[in-house]
């Protein structure tokens, strides 16, 4: 099972907003089983805690030593998380469809 992990400052406001909505498309999606979701401060994140890191534009340089980051420039627009989010899992999305 892959992990996606959202980032915010303290690990407990934005960062899980994001992961509420993440977890709506992965239902959407098909894909519940095969990702899991988990959030967390800017301070605590390593690589290994993830398969793919979403964060806002404002951490984007903080955490650009990861790989697999998404930036998001409104954690609001539940659009924009669709479409960076698909465009990460598409493969998955589209073998689920099959």
């Amino acid at each position: 099972m892959k992990t996606i992990m959202t980032v915010c400052g303290t690990g407990l406001g934005s960062s899980f907003f994001v992961e509420i909505n993440i977890g709506t498309l992965l239902q959407k999606w098909g894909l519940q089983d095969k990702y899991k979701t988990t959030h967390g401060a800017v301070f605590e994140v390593s690589e290994e805690d993830a398969d793919y890191f979403i964060t806002a534009k404002d951490l984007e340089d903080t955490l650009s030593y990861l790989s697999n980051l998404i930036v998001l420039d409104s954690i609001v627009d539940m659009d924009e998380l669709e479409h960076k989010l698909y465009d990460k899992l598409k493969a998955d999305i589209e073998e689920t469809f099959e």
